[in-house]
């Protein structure tokens, strides 16, 4: 049979460390492969997304990929496929070795460059300009909903009249859970991307107006002197008709005053890029994650910020994430984070394999720790700076990590209340899922879907199987990619936002999302 060189059929990613490779098609048994003079004959049919070992993994070896181990081998011969049926799903234990903290070195040919949003009065930027209506709980939701439909049209100087339902605020136990409810609530109003609000309650919920008054009051709504701030209670005002038309004229006179707001020129040090990714195949962390990391380095660069959540998806992971940490206190926080999620999903009497869905396993990721080094790709190379709660707003600039879960809806939800001003969402089976306020850039992994679901998909970064040299293309794919985020900040719609794909769910304290 003839010897093909392997970069046709195959992709490997760090070609110094791997002992794995990725098909890229359909490879039939008992095909030769040249590669770092040597030939590779398949021991069994590969199918898409599968991995083979371009080496002899003896048993008890480390099986590697991105560089990094993602198992432990029961003895692997040259050619084999790898699968859960010759890969234990252990790691060997790591250690943390620094002298000192990681650098970040800023690029002038980032800091220069600049978008054009909406400038605050605290000095942040959105990259939209939203008028809410946010209901304070479960029980003002329906309402909250009937007001935002009577503004359905297109208003000068604002993106959009939306209403934010929920399924919170009520009908549970106080403390955390009110917390974290009202502290998402609280990041919205004071979002970038918010240029006015109206707060919705019932009137005899645990958030009625009163309470939330004084959370906000305890908490500081920061410096947004610009800010239009309205309370209507549904009680006060004599039901939900009445309601209803009392919210239609106080927006109508608000509107008038928001239609002067226009866009300006705002450095890229005011991004804050949200990092997401769902509905994962074996390629999504090999090339949407990394072009998306790529680019965030390059934000970063330039002095901006992002923001890396998913926390059962980053299990796994340690050794490629404790290293960048800023110091013993980031890490000390992380470590504590990952605790909790082991904790509780013991004390429910479950395991947290369970966020690799069965979706996942088709698309080639067979074992948790694989699917967690293609996550955190995402987050690109540079020092981690902090580490926030659920919905807390990120201080400071640089890639901080946000407590939180794999939960599409629950997690964009967590990112824009954390900050972030856009959220870049790779996908390797394809989703659409966008957020309320912040603009979702979505990132196929391969060309198909991108073809397949073009209007759902922003940005294609499968030219990165179509090379040998894969660093070079995802560096090049990475600037395509922060031109892509420029654009979208200064105003181009997203597929999501075209095709009214809002989402808003709050992460409930104590539920167990993977």
């Amino acid at each position: 049979m003839k010897i093909q060189d392997l970069h046709t059929s195959a992709i490997i990613v760090e070609a110094a460390k791997d002992n794995v490779a990725v098909a890229k098609r359909l490879i039939q048994k008992e095909s030769s492969f040249s590669y770092d003079n040597s030939t590779i004959v398949l021991l069994e049919n590969i199918g898409i997304g599968e991995r083979f070992a371009i080496d002899t993994i003896p048993a008890g070896s480390a099986v590697v990929q991105f560089g990094y181990p993602f198992g432990t081998s029961t003895g692997i011969k040259l050619g084999e496929r790898i699968s859960s049926a010759n890969v234990v799903s252990q790691l060997p234990s790591h250690t943390r070795k620094r002298t000192k903290p990681p650098v970040l070195q800023l690029q002038p040919e980032y800091e220069k460059l600049t978008f054009n949003g909406y400038l605050r009065s605290n000095g942040s930027c959105g990259t939209r300009n939203y008028y809410l209506i946010i209901p304070t709980s479960m029980c003002a939701s329906a309402t909250a909903a009937l007001i935002a439909e009577k503004f359905s049209g297109d208003f000068p100087g604002v993106d959009g009249v939306l209403a934010l339902p929920t399924t919170e605020g009520c009908g549970c136990a106080g403390g955390l859970q009110i917390e974290r409810y009202l502290t998402v609530i609280r990041n919205f109003v004071l979002h970038p991307n918010v240029a006015g609000v109206l707060l919705v309650d019932l009137g005899c919920e645990q958030t009625n107006a009163a309470s939330v008054r004084c959370f906000f009051d305890n908490t500081g709504l920061g410096a947004r002197t610009d800010l239009l701030i309205d309370w209507l209670t549904i009680q006060r005002e004599g039901g939900v008709s009445k309601t209803v038309h009392a919210a239609k004229l106080l927006i109508a006179e608000r509107l008038v005053s928001l239609s002067s707001m226009k866009r300006s020129e705002c450095p890229i040090s005011q991004l804050i890029i949200g990092t997401e990714c769902g509905a994962s195949d074996a390629f999504s962390g090999i090339s949407a994650n990394r072009v998306i990391g790529n680019a965030v380095d390059k934000v970063i660069y330039g002095g901006g910020s992002a923001i890396m959540s998913e926390i059962p998806e980053m299990r796994g992971a340690e050794p490629f994430l404790l290293p960048r940490m800023r110091d013993r206190k980031t890490i000390d926080k992380f470590m504590h984070i990952m605790r909790w999620y082991e904790r509780l999903t013991h004390r429910l009497g479950y395991v947290m394999d369970d966020n690799l869905v069965p979706e996942n396993r088709a698309g080639g990721l067979f074992n948790p720790y694989i699917k967690s080094l293609g996550a955190v790709m995402k987050g690109g190379t540079t020092p981690i700076e902090g580490v926030v709660e659920y919905g807390e707003a990120i201080c400071g600039k640089g890639l901080h990590v946000m407590q939180g879960p794999g939960n599409d809806l629950e997690s964009v939800t967590g990112l824009s209340a954390s900050g972030s001003n856009i959220i870049c969402f790779s996908t390797g089976r394809g989703t659409v899922t966008g957020s309320a306020i912040v603009p979702v850039i979505k990132i196929s992994s391969t060309s198909e879907l991108f073809e397949r679901m073009s209007k759902d998909i922003d940005f294609d970064a499968g030219m990165v199987l179509c090379s040998q040299d894969v660093k070079m293309v995802v560096q090049n794919l990475g600037s395509l990619m922060l031109e892509k985020i420029i654009a979208v900040a200064s105003g181009e719609r997203t597929c999501a936002e075209q095709n009214h794909q809002r989402q808003f769910q709050v992460w409930t304290a104590g539920k167990l999302s993977l």
